[in-house]
């Protein structure tokens, strides 16, 4: 009865308590951080949301760098926007953003906009080190935290309750 209100608090236990390697934890979190340096209304940071849950990566992780990104994000978009309105001024890249104006598809990635560009680019100059750094934390911290969180008795109760959901009968 109350499985969907359940689910979400679930999933997050089970993606902290998962098998997932640090690789893919790291992942999660450069992916998502690109999603949450990004406006959110605009074909680009769908793609990279897509990305991020339909790649192997550990999609909790992705989901909690979105939340605090989003938070950062805003408080970048004015340097973003600096950065958005260099590009898209450039004399030398004038016939790439004339070009990319001529697709069908332009308009929905919001290129055109200084902030949507300017955080897409300081996303994908964050990407790497974001992944560097966050892959050896993994790597030490998540079995402690893994092995930790099994023995709550809250963690076997909502694991139990996914397994409770499926024995249903009606």
């Amino acid at each position: 009865m109350f499985a969907w209100l359940l689910r979400p608090v679930r999933f997050l236990v089970k993606a902290f308590g998962s098998e997932d390697t640090p690789h893919q934890l790291a992942w999660g979190v450069a992916i998502g951080m690109m999603v949450g340096l990004l406006p959110k209304e605009n074909l680009t940071a769908v793609v990279l949301s897509v990305l991020l849950l339909a790649t192997r990566v550990n999609p909790a992780s992705g989901a909690m760098a979105v939340l605090a990104f989003s938070w950062i994000g805003l408080l970048i978009d004015p340097v973003c926007g600096r950065i958005g309105w260099f590009l898209l001024s450039h004399p030398a890249l004038q016939g790439v953003w004339t070009t990319l104006a001529d697709l069908p598809v332009a308009p929905w990635t919001a290129f055109n906009n200084t902030v949507v560009l300017g955080s897409f680019v300081v996303g994908l100059w964050l990407l790497l080190p974001v992944y560097f750094v966050s892959k050896p934390l993994f790597a030490r911290y998540h079995p402690r935290l893994t092995a930790r969180l099994r023995k709550f008795k809250v963690y076997q109760v909502l694991m139990g309750t996914e397994v409770a959901n499926t024995w249903r009968i009606g």
